[in-house]
């Protein structure tokens, strides 16, 4: 005879209850299931103990399992299904590393308008620090202005809207004083990880105000501002413009930093970045970090120092363009001395003047010098893979000694020029006696000397285009409110 149970009826009854609760009082069925899931076994072990006893009583013929093989599978994902819930919501390394991101994006974007708050500072050049804070920063000064203002716009990811409605709650925007400092809060700490917070902050200050910014993941805008600009993030793109004091920039990723308009200093480094574009800066600039995208200098009034993986560059000036992008470095209008380091690149420089120091792993290089003025340098470069194409204008004086030690020499410049090939390489040498020295080695490549003629010395190269400004995100509606 096939023995009855109550526990299907129950489990039916149990089903209905949190059907109940989620749809009645709006409780989400991950906390009631992360909660309460080891009662569902309590209460299934009490009614198979009671129905075992029951039976006893009754002097039944007792089962000779308590629970069938069926009952222990379903005990099995109970335990897995319950397990995995309460530790999504209680265990914190769930949110770091590669589950974070997919924990968080199981959830909904509710976007929230933010309230805006504004504050009156003291002084014409206060320090305004922005926290640590995840989102993007449009932040303006204004001219005549005394008050520090922010608004903008919350998005908030959550897996329900009560946790999104929470997490807005907990999360004002502040303005605080401390000292004579001025701190932006967005709170975004507040709440725990398993919601994310994103804020974009429009923000106007006094022009004369100094930028302290803190970001986790997001843009900083940065404009008129006659004070220095101070800017850490773990992954930000960064636009600065029209700004008198210094800037300086650390960051762990950065998909693009641009620079135009800087009166003082400019510091930027990077563990992993992409795209810089630095133009008119008066004051020396400092580079360093990787930057595997594409890099453009144009009108740099003092010394570039650039600190790469692949690349060491140190110039005086860049009256004209500097672009490095992938395997190649193209440059115009120089102010030396130049030093270039290079692994692995094409090099292209014309119109320099002063020393050149060239050094290149692998890579073909062509040099045009001294186009507007027809002096020659002195330069001393040294290729280990690569040809090597040196065009000198007909009535330069200049020294050289140029050599391959694998490869084939080209004289094409004529006398007072003269190419001595000898297998597997050869040697092209001659010059002014006392004029400036060109010293020229390749280990493996061809080595051409040819006369170049005045446009060619002051050829231009096509620019890189540059990635179009991030215009400033429309203002979100207000969130829908759900009626009781």
């Amino acid at each position: 005879m096939r023995r009855g149970s109550v526990i299907g009826p129950l489990i039916l009854i149990g089903l209905g209850v949190l059907f109940l609760m989620w749809t009645v009082w709006h409780m989400p069925i991950s906390t009631i299931i992360g909660t309460w899931w080891p009662f569902v076994l309590i209460a299934w072990g009490g009614l198979r103990l009671l129905e075992i006893i029951v039976w006893a009583f009754q002097s039944r013929p007792l089962p000779r399992s308590g629970v069938s093989g069926g009952e222990w599978v379903l005990v099995f994902f109970i335990c897995l299904i319950g397990a995995s819930v309460w530790t999504v919501q209680n265990h914190h390394w769930m949110y770091g590393g590669p589950w974070r991101g997919i924990v968080i994006n199981m959830g909904e974007n509710y976007d929230f308008p933010m309230n805006g708050v504004e504050k009156p500072v003291t002084g014409k050049a206060p320090r305004i620090v922005i926290e640590s804070f995840r989102g993007d920063a449009r932040i303006t000064g204004a001219e005549d202005s005394s008050t520090v203002r922010v608004s903008g716009n919350k998005s908030i990811r959550a897996l329900a809207q009560h946790d999104a409605d929470t997490a807005n709650q907990q999360t004002p925007l502040e303005i605080v004083q401390q000292g004579d400092g001025y701190v932006i809060r967005t709170n975004q700490d507040r709440v725990d990880s398993r919601t994310r917070i994103s804020d974009d902050l429009e923000i106007s200050v006094p022009k004369g105000a100094s930028i302290v910014a803190r970001g986790r993941t997001g843009d900083f805008d940065i404009s008129d501002i006659n004070g220095s600009v101070d800017i850490n993030s773990d992954n930000a793109g960064v636009r600065v413009q029209n700004v008198a004091g210094d800037v300086r920039v650390q960051l762990d990723k950065s998909d693009v930093v641009r620079c135009t308009g800087v009166k003082g200093k400019v510091d930027l480094r990077a563990s992993h970045g992409d795209e810089i574009e630095l133009t008119n800066i008066s004051g020396p600039v400092t580079i360093a970090g990787t930057w595997t995208g594409d890099l453009q200098f144009r009108n740099l009034e003092q010394p570039l120092r650039f600190e790469g993986d692949n690349v060491q560059f140190n110039v005086e000036k860049i009256p004209g363009q500097v672009r490095m992008s992938g395997g190649d470095f193209t440059a115009s209008g120089l102010t030396g001395p130049v030093r270039l380091d290079a692994r692995s690149r094409d090099i292209q420089i014309s119109d320099f003047t002063q020393a050149l120091d060239l050094t290149v792993d692998r890579g073909d290089v062509q040099l045009r010098p001294a186009a507007k003025t027809g002096a020659v340098p002195r330069m001393d470069v040294r290729v280990h893979s690569g040809d090597v194409d040196l065009a000198l204008l007909p009535a330069a004086k200049f020294d050289l000694k140029a050599s391959t030690d694998h490869g084939e020499v080209h004289n094409e410049y004529g006398g007072p020029l003269t190419a001595q090939e000898s297998e597997p390489g050869g040697r092209i040498s001659g010059g002014a006696p006392g004029a400036p020295e060109i010293r020229v080695t390749t280990d493996r490549g061809t080595l051409t000397v040819r006369k170049a003629t005045g446009e060619e010395a002051e050829v231009t190269f096509p620019d890189i285009p540059s990635r179009p400004e991030k215009p400033p995100k429309a203002p979100q509606p207000p969130p829908q409110v759900r009626e009781e």
